[in-house]
């Protein structure tokens, strides 16, 4: 499984309501108001397009999603330090 970061440019509950809704059973963390981690078997491009973040007329966020490699550092609630063992781990 891949683990995304999702950074919106403002805080949108249309974005996060989506986010619910569209990946209910796939693992999932708020890190802020304006970003988001999930994981699952997923393509970035797909994400972006469920999340109204896509290309063309339809986009009603600003922002960008990344694909991690496993590799993080810095300080956040241990919350999100477990959530990312659990996610990066085979």
């Amino acid at each position: 499984m891949a683990t995304f970061a999702i950074i919106l440019r403002a805080p949108n509950d249309a974005v996060e309501q989506r986010l619910a809704e569209n990946y209910p059973d796939l693992d999932q963390i708020k890190f802020s108001p304006t970003t988001y981690l999930l994981t699952g078997d997923l393509l970035v491009a797909d994400i972006c397009d469920t999340l109204g973040m896509g290309a063309g007329e339809d986009a009603d966020a600003a922002g960008i999603v990344l694909r991690l490699n496993g590799t993080y550092y810095g300080r956040a609630r241990q919350e999100v330090w477990d959530w990312l063992a659990r996610a990066t781990t085979p």
